[in-house]
């Protein structure tokens, strides 16, 4: 049975039972179980739901898309870095050819045809050469405007998560900070509480929460247990009803039965 359940169940209970009886009387021993009992399963329903916050699952997941981005990031920087190298090492042969066809041009004046001839067909093939760095220049840059733009959108993918971690780290703080309160006030209602029921009942409770769960007590309502549901037999009323234990034990599930005779 769901905690959540569990607690309405007992809740609904225990206002049934006692709705309008107490006034500002103390809590009999039977109330002082059921309540124990109501505080105790909102004790676990609050301990649950602080295990299974959805913060901490997203947080979870931001951060390992955090580092695969990181990942991806440190593999752009290392591309990036490779073309501008590249580009770089075609810049500087480039100068280095451009000092060769100016060095070539101060030789212009050739009187030899053959020579001239010569000359004209090295700066042909210098002016090839830098046009073939060119391309593969022009080549160069389109490909680091590419990586670039790649590592301005991992920068910009970084910063969101960054900024959604935050946010639900907030909000978890605050959430938990909520739950924590509440949980000492609860603890503190249990303490007072438990001076309201004998050691001997204390241990009871404890066993038959330890051997059935967090629903360890039930109420008589007619002749049917409020959580095990049967129904029980005239002789086994009777029994029940001859005893007039106001705290009891349902013959069935055994749990703890107040019965209110």
């Amino acid at each position: 049975m769901r905690v959540s359940r569990l607690r309405r169940l007992n809740r609904a209970l225990y206002n049934g039972m006692h709705q309008d009886r107490r006034g500002d009387r103390p809590m009999t021993e039977s109330e002082a179980l059921l309540s124990l009992q109501e505080i105790d399963l909102e004790i676990k329903r609050l301990t649950k739901e602080a295990a299974a916050l959805p913060q901490k699952a997203k947080i979870e997941a931001g951060r390992a898309a955090r580092k695969k981005v990181d990942s991806e990031l440190l593999k752009i920087v290392g591309q990036r870095k490779d073309v501008e190298m590249e580009i770089d090492e075609l810049a500087a042969n480039r100068r280095a050819l451009e000092g060769q066809v100016n060095a070539a041009s101060k030789d212009a004046q050739v009187a030899d045809h053959r020579a001239a001839l010569d000359l004209e067909n090295r700066l042909d093939m210098l002016a090839k050469q830098i046009e073939k760095i060119d391309y593969q220049t022009n080549s160069l840059i389109e490909r680091l405007e590419v990586v670039e733009r790649a590592e301005k959108n991992a920068h910009a993918v970084q910063q969101r998560l960054d900024g959604e971690l935050v946010s639900l780290a907030t909000s978890l703080k605050e959430t938990l900070e909520d739950i924590n309160n509440q949980l000492t006030s609860l603890k503190r209602k249990r303490q007072v509480t438990l001076t309201q029921i004998s050691p001997e009942l204390q241990l009871r409770y404890n066993q038959t929460v330890e051997r059935l769960g967090p629903l360890a007590v039930e109420t008589l309502m007619g002749n049917e247990p409020s959580a095990c549901r049967v129904k029980l037999q005239p002789a086994t009323y009777s029994d029940l009803k001859r005893r007039a234990e106001p705290i009891d034990e349902c013959p069935y599930c055994h749990r703890i039965l107040i019965t209110e005779f």
